[in-house]
């Protein structure tokens, strides 16, 4: 599994932990929802300045967006 896809994984389980939608992502990242949508089905890439305003919006720390298998609670801050 690739970072992108890692980070792409881990927003969807943490957007739905916490009950949020792809829309309120977009806004709290300061993109349209149509560019999120290609950022979730991986034709354009996650940088760093998407994952830390996502971890923020999702109040966790940014490595929690790129961990290896989704939920690692012990390493992630989750």
């Amino acid at each position: 599994m690739s970072l992108q896809d890692k980070v792409t994984f881990n927003l969807r389980l943490l957007l739905m932990l916490r009950d949020r939608t792809q829309k309120d992502l977009a806004k709290a990242i300061g993109i349209a929802g149509a560019t999120l949508s290609q950022k979730f089905s991986g034709r354009t890439r996650w940088n760093l300045d998407d994952i830390e305003k996502a971890s923020d919006f999702l109040n966790v720390k940014p490595e929690a967006l790129v961990a290896g298998s989704g939920f690692e609670p012990e390493t992630s801050g989750l």
